[in-house]
């Protein structure tokens, strides 16, 4: 049971990191051509106040699971998620750096 709980959660958390970077790639295809579309700076605007959520919150995740992959035996899960984690956090903060 608590075994099936863990991979729900696993699970849960990649369809999380799915959805993040799906909005990650409107933000920059939106930032890309608001000018071209008369937008101006709106997306980045409507954007700043999750970003900063977003980056604490895959932060968050990132030493979780670090931790976690220093104490478990189950280090593939903790890797993909680092791995995972850590891309994410990159491409957001060099969205807003280029």
């Amino acid at each position: 049971m608590l075994s099936n709980i863990r991979t729900s959660l696993n699970k849960q958390h990649m369809f999380v990191y799915a959805c993040l970077l799906i909005f990650w790639f409107f933000l920059r295809l939106f930032s890309e051509n608001a000018l071209d579309l008369g937008w101006g700076f709106f997306p980045l605007v409507v954007s700043l106040p999750f970003v900063p959520f977003v980056l604490v919150w895959l932060a968050v995740q990132f030493y979780r699971h670090l931790r976690l992959f220093n104490t478990s035996f189950h280090r593939k899960w903790h890797v993909c998620h680092c791995t995972c984690t850590s891309t994410l956090f990159a491409l957001f903060v060099f969205q807003f750096i280029y």
